[in-house]
């Protein structure tokens, strides 16, 4: 009996468990649903959602970069207006015509259909404005059928406002990469800071509802919503409009496949501006018009009108991969300088090129540089004294110092979709690709990876993660969290940052530098040119970029240009002055924004944009000369413009992102034999697979003797 009655009771406990567990999860997954039920079907109980406000987006002097503004629904209840329906019916629809231009026939035709509802949202998003001139005609013909004894009656009945957020951007275009947009009504972000931030700028919805007590008196309790918080960015609206402008100028012109600016503080990793042509309308952003004509537009079918609109949302400067080329040499100058296997008066004999591999490695001049020292090396660009630099570090310490610079993998900065980039390990890295890795080319990385490792040689060595947000508000304005400048290591020594930071002054100040075009009047500016040639090389399109810094002996803003495939034929893409150009624009009205007060003793002539092209020369065609690798075989391939050549493919790394625009994608060009091949662009390789270096050994064979 006693076992019976424990069943029984365990039986029971069990199924009074199980339904707890449905009702919780009905009331979890419908409240909404069975909320509005209620008020359909007790019109004594009064219920409605009190929504929260998303957090605002400001730039770093308060500057509104998205906010949320007060809009309101139009809800009808049917119930109320057929209580009275020849009194209420006829004054309320003419008001609802009058004032929102409603169509008549389907005002009647939704009443009729809901004449017992008590909620029918019938219009959202209704401005403040509108709503207002609502209120005031109800309230005046009311009071007017009041005083009339014919109409004393008739009311409008039967119409109230339910609030709402929306989301508004009041600078439209103004940095919508970093911005990013929401959607789902302000619930979800997608892209940029809206995205990255989601938890933050979402809040929770309030409630107010209402009951009878015992004695049948309606009781209100209110429960508040709470808003989301601000993020502060570290964009500031100045530096992003001057640069959105010479973006804007040079696609006006010339124009090209991408046009793209990183402007950053060196000292700490502060994003203050970064844009590219690709621009979108945040509070419309599905709206291709601004990235495709209407005749492309009209012939997009579904799937390719989703790929337009993730190519137009797409940061270049973060999710996008590229060869970078010569932006990369002070990196090999600094770590050949870290490991002691040269000095900064080392000097260097250039005959025009490296054989390496059964390949003939060009320099930009195929005649030869002659004897340079360290400094001019990478004042004049030289592909030669890298690879001899490179040859010296050997793969095991250059594959070292590429993942110290943060080649390969992520910076961590505080945006959605960072890409990795493709490099090589020292296991797959063999002589040809360390020799054209020295000089920038290869291998992959995006602008924001050599943005963060460039400020990291100039800065005296402190590899600062870059980032776009300073602080997280309350409601309130005060401070819920406040993100400090987050040093993640030290690249190089202070002495290294001071010789590479003098070099590239050099570089733009000197009459024999590449950068001189980048000179800005009354400034100490230094800066490192980069002219890529892009895959297929056979079709000649060009990657042109510069990367530059003020004042050169104390850098207080880092500005890096990237301009890919210019819109001219072949060769006459190659000239790096184009983005230098662009550089020195932003500079000049950059730095006196920033109070960077000019050097007295340093009134250089704006240089204009003289021919600067970098590795193009009259004699120069670019290409290998044919060679004859281990295997016994005949190699051909061709070069870019600074006489570098792409030999064997980078490794390939996990993609991050969905969509490629193929940039930096290896051709794939037969390996020599003395190394293995990287593998084919389309084989994924997973980030771990890449090893940690560990304690260096100098085994690498030096390929030219150092000039005594």
């Amino acid at each position: 009996m006693k076992e019976k009655l424990a069943v029984t009771v365990l039986v029971t406990t069990l199924a009074l468990f199980g339904l707890v567990v449905v009702l919780y999860r009905m009331i979890k997954d419908k409240n909404e649903d069975y909320t509005q039920i209620v008020l359909n079907q007790h019109s004594s109980y009064d219920s409605r959602t009190i929504p929260y406000r998303r957090g605002d987006i400001v730039d770093r002097n308060g500057t509104y970069l998205a906010t949320s503004e007060k809009v309101y629904n139009l809800i009808l209840d049917p119930n109320q207006i057929n209580q009275d329906k020849e009194n209420y019916l006829e004054p309320t629809v003419a008001a609802l015509c009058e004032v929102f231009g409603y169509d008549r026939a389907d005002i009647l035709a939704t009443i009729s259909a809901n004449e017992n509802s008590y909620y029918v949202p019938y219009e959202k998003q209704i401005s403040a404005d509108k709503k207002e001139e609502f209120e005031t005609k109800k309230k005046e013909l009311n009071d007017a059928y009041a005083k009339s004894k014919e109409d004393s009656g008739k009311k409008i009945k039967g119409v109230w406002f339910e609030d709402e957020y929306r989301r508004f951007y009041p600078y439209n275009t103004l940095a919508c990469n970093v911005v990013g947009f929401s959607y789902d009504n302000g619930k979800q972000g997608s892209g940029g800071i809206e995205q990255y931030y989601n938890d933050q700028l979402t809040g929770t919805n309030g409630r107010e509802y209402g009951y009878l007590d015992d004695e049948s008196n309606m009781e209100k309790v209110i429960k508040s919503a709470e808003n989301g918080n601000t993020i502060v960015s570290t964009i500031d609206v100045n530096i992003q409009r001057i640069v959105e402008k010479y973006i804007d100028e040079w696609m006006s012109g010339i124009g090209s496949k991408t046009a793209a600016v990183i402007a950053m503080d060196p000292r700490n990793g502060e994003i203050l501006a970064m844009s590219s042509n690709r621009r979108f309308d945040l509070n419309n952003p599905r709206d291709l018009s601004y990235a495709y004509s209407q005749e492309e537009i009209t012939a997009m079918t579904d799937e390719g009108r989703m790929d337009a609109w993730n190519q137009m949302w797409r940061n270049f400067c973060v999710n996008d991969t590229y060869e970078p080329g010569s932006p990369a040499k002070p990196m090999t100058v600094a770590a050949g300088l870290e490991e002691g296997v040269i000095s900064q008066n080392d000097t260097f004999l250039c005959d025009g090129g490296q054989d390496v591999g059964g390949y003939r490695i060009k320099c930009s001049n195929i005649y030869g540089h002659g004897i340079l020292t360290l400094e001019q090396s990478l004042m004049k660009s030289c592909n030669d004294a890298m690879m001899q630099i490179a040859a010296k570090l050997g793969v095991q310490r250059f594959a070292k110092y590429q993942k110290l610079f943060g080649m390969g993998q992520k910076t961590g900065i505080d945006l959605p979709g960072e890409a990795y980039g493709l490099i090589y390990n020292a296991d797959n890295m063999g002589p040809t690709d360390l020799a054209v890795n020295s000089f920038g080319q290869s291998y992959n990385s995006t602008m924001i990876q050599m943005a963060a490792a460039f400020a990291s040689v100039i800065n005296g060595g402190s590899y600062y993660e870059p980032h776009v947000v300073k602080q997280i508000l309350n409601d309130q304005g005060s401070v819920v969290k406040k993100i400090e400048p987050n040093l993640v290591r030290e690249t190089v020594s202070q002495s290294t940052s001071d010789f590479i930071r003098h070099a590239l002054f050099m570089t733009v100040d000197d009459e024999e530098g590449t950068g001189k075009a980048g000179r800005v009047a009354g400034y100490k500016v230094g800066g490192k040119t980069g002219t890529a040639e892009k895959l297929p090389r056979s079709a000649h399109n060009y990657l042109v970029s510069f990367c530059g810094f003020a004042p050169a002996d104390d850098p207080q803003l880092l500005v890096y240009v990237v301009i890919d495939t210019p819109n001219l034929p072949g060769k006459e893409q190659a000239h790096s002055t184009f983005a230098t150009g662009v550089f020195q624009k932003i500079m000049a009205e950059a730095l006196p924004y920033l109070n960077v007060f000019p050097d007295t003793d340093t009134m250089t002539e704006d240089a204009g944009l003289a021919d600067q092209s970098e590795g193009i020369t009259n004699n120069n065609e670019g290409g290998l000369e044919p060679g004859t690798g281990e295997t016994g075989a005949e190699t051909e391939a061709s070069t870019d413009a600074e006489g570098n050549v792409i030999q064997t493919e980078p490794a390939p790394e996990e993609e991050v992102i969905p969509y490629d625009d193929g940039l930096g994608l290896p051709d794939d060009i037969p390996s020599d034999g003395s190394e293995s091949a990287a593998g084919s662009a389309g084989e994924a390789q997973s980030m771990e697979s890449v090893q940690e270096t560990e304690t260096m050994e100098n085994g690498a064979e030096e390929t030219t003797q150092a000039a005594q």
